[in-house]
């Protein structure tokens, strides 16, 4: 066995945890709903949730899930059925969702945000039998399920696990968004679902972990169609232990979680809804983002978790609406989902005092693989692989180890790795690997291991620019450009010309103080000073925002585009 091969299989990073942190973790050969289950027994009178101003108990909520379960037993929901979710962050989210997988049905959770056609998609390939989602999503909805299995779409309105004194007057005054219910023989009202009888804790479904689905989560579909990643109780359950294993050391079981980051992704179904239920805190629901109403949420409910993306602790500092002290309650800020820049993370510090604690992870990995102890920050890093988790860096395309330091293909060994993707073998075939005896998952994602065992991403391996046999990693680029003092966000891409292969552009949103004030030219001229030649950008846009998903994670394949329609005009 070579040296490298020993690092990786003693685990050398574990070295690097610190004593309260298990490098192995038991995982409970149970389903993910059981563990909500047993939370909300344990504490039904605490509060699980506050939305609109109203606070959920934990028995409540368990309640809630219970009537779902029965409401789908009673329409012919069956063990292994699969079940969409189409709605944005809410009580009705939760409930939906535990609801299903107490049924013994698995959850297929979907942007609301979506078409009708990505809809159908999904809805299709998943074999889709019910959906729940909002009335003013109820068209594309009604639109999507037409040729697919669905029999059943469930309406809901926003409001509706408010009191009914709150919901009647906030219909009346309009501060509750809704539309008329499209009634017909396929829809059924959220409401009429909540007056259905419960069933029985001892009715609840009892899974085989290893092998049930419990949520089919289609990945962003940046090249050619989303793929269904199929996560079984196991995987999710082990992800919430392995997760909470290395944060336990900074939290209690009083928390209060910004529940902010969409369900509807995997981030926020395991570190939010999953850490936060199962270990009985508080979440500030949050169903459309908006930075100031969440910099009012964070101080009014002292707000002491914030599970976030980039892009989000960037626009928090900028609001004119910051202030030091709204973050005075805050112990901890965790940053995935995509790159935290350097710049960002010291701006943010600077601003608050708190150190982001930057994690990694994937759809396919439900989704922590890395995270960085809180006490043991390193910033730029994306910390250690969490207990029970192997991770190392690959010859690009191949299946060969490389050295620490050295630059290649991040791939992943653990419980929290899906058991594939829905229906797709050669995709599958493409992706896992034997190794060491053990199965690893190729995450597309180009990364480096310092001699500590702190992982570092440098780019998506699609992301990557090649100028003239360069290969230039925009993260890296974007990071200088952020140093800039008028340089608010940065998105940097390359566009395909038969001369050099691709030519960097960039695309920069200015702080409101420098707009109008800062050209081009300034700009391509501090990059001549900081940059390397071939780094440099053939071109600079300007905007007002970056396009970025419901994630946070800043959209290239949308820049790209729009980069091509430049060059062309």
């Amino acid at each position: 066995m070579s040296t490298v091969d020993e690092l990786i299989v003693n685990r050398f990073w574990i070295r690097s945890y610190p004593p309260e942190i298990r490098p192995d973790i038991e995982v409970p050969e149970k389903g993910y709903h059981e563990l909500f289950l047993e939370s909300a027994e344990k504490r039904s009178n605490k509060v699980a949730v506050i939305f609109a101003g109203s606070e959920l108990t934990y028995g409540l909520m368990l309640d809630s899930a219970l009537r779902v379960a029965g409401y789908l037993e009673s329409i012919g929901v069956r063990e292994g059925d699969r079940v969409s979710i189409v709605l944005p962050n809410s009580p009705q989210f939760i409930a939906a969702y535990f609801g299903i997988l107490m049924r013994g049905a698995a959850v297929v959770p979907i942007n609301p945000l979506y078409k009708a056609g990505e809809i159908n998609y999904m809805l299709g390939k998943s074999r889709t039998k019910v959906v729940f989602t909002l009335d003013l999503f109820q068209d594309e909805v009604l639109k999507a399920v037409e040729g697919t299995s669905v029999e059943k779409v469930i309406v809901s309105n926003i409001a509706d696990h408010l009191p009914p004194a709150k919901r009647v007057l906030g219909k009346l005054l309009r501060k509750v968004p809704s539309k008329p219910i499209r009634r017909n023989r396929m829809v059924e009202t959220y409401r009429r679902v909540l007056s259905s009888s419960p069933i029985s804790k001892e009715e609840v479904v009892r899974v085989d972990p290893s092998t049930t689905p419990a949520a089919i989560c289609f990945t962003s579909g940046t090249t050619g169609l989303p793929k269904g990643a199929v996560l079984t109780h196991r995987n999710l359950v082990a992800n919430i232990h392995q997760s909470y294993e290395v944060a336990k050391t900074v939290l209690s079981e009083d928390e209060t979680v910004l529940a902010v980051l969409p369900f509807f992704h995997i981030y926020g179904q395991t570190a939010i809804m999953g850490i936060g239920l199962t270990f009985g805190f508080r979440l500030v629901v949050v169903p459309r983002p908006n930075v100031d109403e969440i910099l009012d949420l964070i101080e009014r409910y002292k707000i002491t978790v914030v599970f976030g993306v980039p892009a989000l602790y960037n626009a928090m500092i900028s609001s004119p609406r910051f202030r030091r002290e709204i973050f005075s309650h805050v112990k901890l800020c965790v940053s995935g989902a995509d790159k935290l820049h350097e710049e960002i993370a010291k701006r943010f510090e600077n601003a608050t005092g708190i150190r982001i604690t930057e994690g990694y992870g994937l759809t396919e990995t439900s989704p922590v693989t890395h995270l960085n102890p809180p006490g043991r920050v390193k910033v730029g890093s994306i910390g250690l692989p969490v207990p029970s988790t192997m991770a190392w860096v690959f010859k690009l395309d191949a299946n060969v180890p490389l050295g620490v330091g050295q630059d290649g293909e991040l791939a992943i060994s653990g419980p929290q790795v899906m058991d594939g993707y829905l229906e797709d073998p050669e995709a599958n075939k493409a992706t896992f690997f034997t190794l060491f005896g053990r199965r690893w998952f190729r995450t597309g994602d180009i990364a480096k291991v310092d001699e500590e065992g702190y992982f570092y991403i440098i780019e998506r391996k699609k992301d990557l620019i090649k100028y003239k046999g360069w290969s230039i990693y925009p993260a890296e680029v974007e990071n200088v450009v952020l140093k800039h003092e008028a340089v608010q966000a940065v998105g940097v891409v390359g566009v395909p010309d038969v001369e050099v292969g691709e030519r960097v552009t960039m695309f920069v949103v200015l702080k409101p103080e420098y707009r109008g004030k800062v050209r081009e030219e300034d700009l391509m001229e501090w990059c001549r000073q900081h940059l390397a030649p071939f780094q440099v950008p053939h071109r600079i846009f300007f905007k007002d925002e970056l396009p970025v998903s419901m994630t946070g994670k800043v959209l290239r394949r949308v820049l790209r585009e729009e980069a091509v329609s430049l060059f062309k005009s």
